[in-house]
This record gives structure tokens, C-alpha cells and sequence, in this order.
């Protein structure tokens, strides 16, 4: 009788650990880890126009990706109300939640910066969908803070290149009161001295600003060829309504902060006629015949967000671009952890919805500058300038 338990003791004890060892089996593969990202976005206030912009397409890829891939994914999003003390708050509590592993970020360059210390203690990487230069500089934004927003000198080098072309002489510029003013006035300012071309007057205005016209017509005072305007979208859209209603005559150009709708009202598309912008081609992705996988692949994402929202959004590209890059250092790295997706990211290089994407240790900006081309206002929309 003795054996006969001792047997039936054995029998139970190795099916209890063939049970608890079939989840492992190499016949039942685990599923990998959930990825989970949190996202401090300005979904009200002065930069909802973005924010809005981003989040979609983050609501948008995440959705994509759960239904064709095998890691989950997660996204924990936080409206800072386009208030940089909300969104440092925000910041802290997504970095202090151990199930958070990244933090994708907005339009405010100067919160990602003053929150680099902030990441750094808690060993999370923060991927900025900001302008601000300063991002990616590893000494001054430490080796947790990483760039896929637009860079400055790369739109300047862009814009100078388009009016020393075009034999202009003389230029105004407006740029809004933030870091991405002062890093757009920065790098003009230089490209200009090079090129050869005068800056006559330099204008900033609020972000909260509604009204225009005094800082517009102070800038046209001294009758420049062009006028740029190193704006969001929609005070772009308001600086050219401005700026014709004058009688102003020349060129007007935009930086990649202006590429929000694809579409303009009808009072912004008469005024902005011609006006010209440096911005990546996913925006007119619409009018490309794809003669690569790379390129196919934004006309899809093109398709699927103009389906999703009914139009599309020029800085939708910037946040699909972050979640993308966190996913594919989770795969890279077969894990989920913060430390394994920070050093994954030093070195990840990936063809983007943006365009061609590339971080290293000493850079940690992502955008490339053969992301960007020219695109001009023609019948109300934006199009490949040539």
C-alpha cells in the first residue's frame, strides 16, 4: 500500500510541474513583454494644434501595431494643457511609475530639457518630439533625452538655400517667444550671414497671441524681399493674412512648425498662395509615386491617418516616428527594460515615417537633414515645390 502511494505521489508531482513548466515549453512560446510608454502631450491650451496631432497618431500606430505584432503595447497619456510647471509634473510621475518604460513628450523643448535631471535619476529614456537643438546634445541634456522633432539649422539651411537661389537680398523674420523661436532666430541668423543675405528686423510674438498685425507690419517697415515666419501653423497661417492685407508683395516662407493641416480655409489659402516650407515629404506623400518599400510605406500611413481623421497632419509623422523607434529597440533588445531600450537607442537607425532616422551616443537627434524638401501652397494645400 506504501508504494502504491509513493507512486501515486510521483505521478501527481510531475504532472503538477509539467503543468507549471508548459508555459515555457519550446511548443508554447511566451508572448513578449508589454510595452508600456507615457506620453505628456499638449491636448489643450496654446500647442493643442500638435498635441491633438500627436496623439492621434500615436492612438493610431499603437492600434496598428497590437493588431499585427506580438508585443502589446501601451500608451498612458497625460494632457499637460500646454503648461510647462503641468508638464515637468507630468514627466516625474510617468519616470516614478516602475511600469512605465519611456516617455514620449510634445511641442515644449524647454520641459523636456528642465526634466532631463528628472529621467536621469530614474533611468528612463524621453524622447522629445520638440525643435529644440539643446535636446540633442548628450552634455546638456544627458544620455536619457533623445530628439525626433525637427532641428533648426537644418530648416534654416533649407530656407537660405531656396532665397539665395531666388536672388533675394533683404528678409524679415517673426518667430514666436519659446525655445523653438530662439533656436529658429539662431540658426537663420547664421545661415543668412553666410548666404550673404541681410536680416532687417527680427519680431517675436506670443504663442498665446490672437492678433497679429502691429508685430507684422513693424517687421514689413523696412520693405524686405521675403518674410519668414518661425511659427506653428495656424499664426503662420494669420502672420500671411496679415502681411497681404499690407499690400505686401514678396515671398513668404515657413518653417517646419507650420506643417499642421494639409488643407488651408479659404482666407488662409488665398493669402498664403506660393508661400514656400521646409518639411519632410510624408506631408505630400500623396502626390509621390513610391518607387520603394520606404516610401510605400508612408503613403499607407498617409492613407490610414487621412481615413482615421478625415485629413492629414504634417506633425503626425514626428510622434508615429518615437513609438516606432521604442518598439523596434524593445524587439532589437528583447526587452522592455529601461536600461536595455536607452543603449538600444545610442545606435538604432531605422527608415521612419519622417523619413530616414539615425541616433548616435554623441547625437541624439533622429531627424536627418535629407528628411526635409521643399513644398509650396498651391489651391489651397500644400505640394511638392517642384
Amino acid at each position: 500500500m506504501a508504494r502504491v502511494r509513493a507512486r501515486l505521489s510521483t505521478v501527481i508531482s510531475l504532472a503538477t510541474l509539467l503543468a507549471a513548466t508548459a508555459c515555457s515549453s519550446p511548443l508554447t512560446p511566451s508572448k513578449p513583454d508589454e510595452l508600456v510608454i507615457g506620453a505628456d502631450l499638449e491636448l489643450s491650451g496654446a500647442y493643442a494644434e500638435m498635441g491633438t496631432a500627436f496623439e492621434r497618431a500615436l492612438r493610431l500606430r499603437v492600434e496598428q501595431l497590437n493588431a499585427t505584432g506580438d508585443r502589446p503595447i501601451r500608451v498612458v497619456y497625460r494632457d499637460n494643457r500646454s503648461d510647462k510647471s503641468l508638464s515637468q509634473s507630468n514627466i516625474a510621475a510617468l519616470a516614478a511609475d516602475s511600469e512605465i518604460s519611456a516617455i514620449i513628450t510634445g511641442a515644449c523643448g524647454e520641459c523636456a530639457l528642465a526634466s532631463s535631471a528628472a529621467v536621469t535619476q530614474k533611468g528612463i529614456p524621453l524622447l522629445s518630439l520638440a525643435g529644440a537643438s539643446e535636446l540633442a546634445d548628450t552634455d546638456k541634456a544627458g544620455k536619457f533625452v533623445f530628439k525626433v522633432g525637427p532641428n533648426a539649422k537644418d530648416g534654416a539651411a533649407a530656407l537660405v538655400a531656396q532665397l539665395s537661389s531666388t536672388r533675394v537680398k533683404k528678409v524679415s523674420l517673426i518667430t514666436t517667444n519659446d525655445q523653438y523661436g530662439d533656436d529658429g532666430e539662431e540658426a537663420l541668423t547664421d545661415a543668412l550671414k553666410n548666404a550673404g543675405i541681410d536680416l532687417l528686423t527680427s519680431r517675436e510674438v506670443s504663442v498665446t497671441a490672437t492678433e497679429f498685425s502691429q508685430t507684422v507690419s513693424t517687421a514689413l517697415d523696412e520693405h524686405p524681399d521675403a518674410l519668414i515666419a518661425w511659427t506653428g501653423a495656424s499664426v503662420a497661417g494669420e502672420i500671411a493674412v496679415d502681411a497681404r492685407a499690407t499690400g505686401f508683395k514678396g515671398k513668404l516662407l515657413f518653417d517646419t512648425g507650420a506643417g499642421g493641416d494639409l488643407f488651408f480655409n479659404k482666407a488662409t489659402a488665398h493669402a498664403a498662395e506660393g508661400a514656400l516650407m521646409a518639411f519632410p515629404q510624408t506631408m505630400v506623400i500623396d502626390e509621390v509615386i513610391a518607387t520603394n518599400p520606404a516610401k510605400s510605406f508612408r503613403q499607407q500611413w498617409f492613407r490610414d491617418y487621412t481615413a482615421s481623421y478625415g485629413g492629414y497632419s504634417g506633425y503626425a509623422s514626428y510622434a508615429a516616428d518615437a513609438l516606432e523607434l521604442l518598439v523596434e529597440a524593445a524587439n532589437r533588445s528583447g526587452s522592455t527594460s529601461r536600461a536595455s531600450l536607452r543603449d538600444t537607442l545610442d545606435f538604432l537607425q531605422i527608415d521612419g515615417f519622417t523619413g530616414p532616422l539615425s541616433f548616435r551616443p554623441d547625437d541624439h537627434s533622429a531627424v536627418m537633414p535629407q528628411t526635409l524638401t521643399l513644398l509650396v501652397v498651391r489651391g489651397g494645400r500644400w505640394r511638392l515645390a517642384s
